[in-house]
């Protein structure tokens, strides 16, 4: 019974605390930067307050997080008021700091994932931690961990990410395919096993081996949309005339190109064919025309292409199909600086061309719970 009444006082306290702190329950306005009063001063805290919530807020001000940060971070997690930063909080922080993820960086990755604070230093963060250090330099820890949004350090390593990366080790794939993989997508390594074994036996089907190189992006394809936006992909590509075997050749020559939405493909695909005049087997034969965006490289590109070729400055491009692959330098240095002085505002059209929004271009949204693929 005085468990129980203990800790109905300590959710009343939790209430009170939150209604009567102005700072917390109006988180939308961020502090005025140029306040150089102490995060104590500028936070009216409440005299039923437990004298380590003061302790708990200066802390958390020494190492980088501002009042908004603070406010947010008591708002999903309330319970941290009653906490003992110095037994709690600090070694987490502190071990955090070491690995290289600091600064800036700190707050908002803890804020990304604020069970970080609940989880074993011992049983949970430094066993990940060391783990991910077989595969990832110092300065690219903090870049995964960040991607991931903090959950490689909070699923359960002996059961998801361990047994997931051992899996790719077995099946001959590279541990510096590994280590790009979990700095590029690292959410990869963080679906069940049982679909980590179904995407690499699929990709092994159609023709990939773990062994190469793309192996990895096919693995970023497969595990990154789901079942149901896999089957209209292969619709649209069906409807624009691949065959599944084509789709087949597509994914081992350039996986990503996979990736891009149905409506970004259908939108290439008009304008190559229909404006740009390019037969369809050349787009499969270069699949990576469908890697690029739209609206900031294809139409621009294309109108500085067509407006020269009126100018007869340029004869009708018969390698526009590589053009289109140029770096931004190559292009620009070859076709709009040389051209400056005969058209001079060429560069103003390309840069006002690449604002403008007109194909819907945009990335498959992620979903590796329920990612699969049916050719």
């Amino acid at each position: 019974m005085a468990k129980i009444l203990l800790r109905n006082l300590l959710s009343l306290n939790q209430k009170r605390f939150l209604h009567s702190h102005p700072t917390l329950s109006s988180i939308s306005k961020p502090p005025s930067s140029s306040s150089a009063l102490p995060l104590s001063k500028r936070l009216i805290i409440p005299r039923d307050a437990a004298p380590e919530s003061l302790s708990l807020f200066k802390n958390l001000e020494s190492y980088g997080f501002n009042t908004t940060q603070i406010a947010t971070l008591v708002e999903k997690c309330p319970e941290i008021v009653h906490s003992r930063f110095n037994s709690k909080f600090k070694p987490r922080l502190e071990y955090l700091i070491e690995k290289g993820i600091k600064g800036k960086l700190l707050p908002e990755f803890i804020l990304s994932n604020p069970s970080i604070l609940s989880r074993s230093l011992d049983a949970q963060i430094k066993p990940t931690l060391e783990f991910l250090s077989q595969f990832l330099k110092a300065d690219e820890i903090p870049v995964a961990i960040r991607r991931s949004s903090s959950w490689l350090l909070t699923l359960n390593l002996n059961s998801i990410v361990r047994p997931n990366v051992e899996l790719m080790i077995s099946e001959a794939v590279a541990a510096s395919r590994i280590s790009r993989l979990l700095v590029l997508q690292p959410r990869v390594i963080l679906q069940s096993h049982a679909r980590m074994v179904y995407a690499i036996k699929t990709i092994k089907e159609i023709g990939l081996e773990p062994a190469e190189p793309r192996f990895i992006h096919a693995l970023r394809v497969i595990c990154s949309v789901s079942n149901a936006n896999w089957k209209k992909k292969v619709e649209a590509f069906m409807s624009l005339g691949w065959s599944k075997e084509e789709i087949s050749i597509t994914l081992r020559k350039d996986p990503l190109c996979l990736a891009c939405s149905e409506r970004k493909l259908r939108f290439l695909m008009d304008f190559y064919v229909n404006t740009m005049k390019l037969d369809a087997q050349t787009i499969k034969s270069y699949p990576k025309l469908l890697l690029h965006s739209a609206d900031k490289r294809i139409v621009p590109r294309y109108k500085v292409l067509k407006v020269l070729e009126s100018m007869k400055l340029i004869k009708e491009d018969k390698k526009i199909v590589w053009i289109m692959t140029w770096s931004e330098h190559k292009f620009l240095e070859q076709y709009i600086t040389k051209n400056k002085d005969k058209i001079p505002g060429l560069l103003d059209l390309y840069q006002q061309a690449k604002k403008r929004k007109t194909s819907g271009d945009k990335s498959e949204t992620i979903d590796p719970v329920s990612a699969s693929l049916t050719l």
